[in-house]
């Protein structure tokens, strides 16, 4: 939370001490004096009316304090209080508090405060110090049936198509593609048809730019974007270590990092300026326990990604925005054409499950990362493998 107070903003409030309002008080806090009930009484004492109760001044101040400097929140922590002089029912007051200081690290005000009656009398005046409180558990911000505008690289075909076919039932969806423009369109299509909003963007990631141009474009269409998940990789075709170049290295952290760098650069300040952003980067259940043998290029990029998502889960929270990923086993889509058919067989039936991940099976835990239910949930890798991993 963060406030602009500054030493020397005044804020005040004005009110009538009618003979209601010190009835009203009289019956909470038990005292009835005569003195501030009956005139005459009062003339009694010396006094030309009855007189008001000096508490119910401190009762204004409290409101002033409590919604106004601080507000909602506020803890009054200490005061030295003075009443220079009777107040008497039916008379107007003013209230002037001031801030003399603010320690922003302590979330400390240091106020001064003065009543003046009609004829411009100070009838009170102290100060006050003040805790200015902050949330610690605040519940977060649902807007059932809320749309969100997503925007799903590598969504032209397997698990990015599923994802944004499943996102597309909170809102329009931005549909990447590298090339298979026509695949893309036939995604975008099938949302159409259910109802859904639609939009197909071409960008090739493996170019320093164009995920900035991507985010940028797909904001322009829809007037923002709220969830950003980042689904687009390369072919990974098995290369032993001893054949594997820096070229095909740089390929796949190219794509895999420096391009979700370049996303979430451009995406963060439209996420915050909403307050709400989903961030999910997709890994590789090769993240957790031994990995295939040929696959340093690729595991690497995403073990890289999985440090950025970390990093950005903890600079980007107090925006409103979580970064998470989500980490599928084997699944049966283009990019597992290389895996032996025997080897898919033999990893079902290891599978606690006695299957393979299907693209439906990561897309249903990403819609939820990206739904107002998962508010609380960041910098988390979700293994989407069916078991212990």
């Amino acid at each position: 939370m963060s406030h602009d107070f500054h030493a020397g903003q005044v804020f005040t409030e004005r009110f009538r001490l009618d003979a209601d309002v010190v009835r009203r008080f009289a019956e909470f806090s038990g005292d009835s004096n005569p003195l501030h009930m009956d005139a005459g009484e009062a003339r009694q004492y010396g006094f030309p009316n009855a007189v008001a109760h000096g508490a119910i001044q401190v009762a204004y101040l409290s409101k002033l304090i409590g919604m106004v400097v601080p507000g909602p929140g506020a803890l009054w922590t200490g005061h030295r209080l003075r009443w220079l002089r009777p107040v008497f029912v039916g008379e107007d007051i003013t209230l002037r508090v001031e801030i003399v200081s603010w320690s922003a690290g302590a979330s400390l005000l240091q106020l001064k405060f003065s009543a003046h009656n009609m004829k411009e009398e100070e009838v009170m005046n102290g100060e006050a110090e003040v805790k200015v409180g902050q949330k610690l558990a605040a519940a977060p911000r649902v807007e059932p049936g809320q749309p969100r505008v997503s925007l799903v690289t590598g969504a032209s075909r397997g698990i990015g198509a599923e994802i944004a076919r499943q996102l597309a039932d909170r809102g329009p969806v931005a549909v990447h593609c590298h090339t298979n423009v026509a695949a893309a369109q036939a995604v975008a299509d099938e949302i159409r048809a259910k109802g859904g909003e639609a939009a197909v963007f071409a960008a090739d990631l493996s170019q320093p730019g164009a995920g900035t141009r991507l985010v940028g474009e797909a904001a322009a269409k829809f007037g923002r974007v709220e969830v950003l998940v980042h689904a687009a990789t390369t072919p990974v075709p098995p290369v032993q270590l001893a054949q594997a170049s820096p070229a095909q290295f740089a390929t796949f952290w190219q794509v895999n990092v420096s391009a979700a760098l370049e996303l979430l650069h451009a995406a963060a300040p439209v996420m915050a300026a909403g307050k709400f952003g989903r961030v999910i980067f997709m890994g590789t259940s090769y993240l957790f326990g031994a990995p295939p043998a040929g696959m340093a290029g690729y595991i690497s990029a995403k073990q890289a990604l999985w440090g950025l998502a970390r990093a950005a889960a903890l600079e980007l929270g107090p925006q409103g925005i979580t970064v998470n990923m989500v980490s599928p086993s084997l699944t049966i889509t283009d990019l597992s054409t290389h895996v032996p058919q025997r080897v898919k067989e033999v990893e079902a039936m290891k599978n606690p499950c006695r299957r393979l991940a299907t693209p439906a099976d990561s897309a249903a835990a990403i819609a939820w990362l990206a739904s107002d239910a998962a508010s609380f949930v960041n910098g988390v890798n979700l293994p989407v493998t069916g078991g212990p991993v």
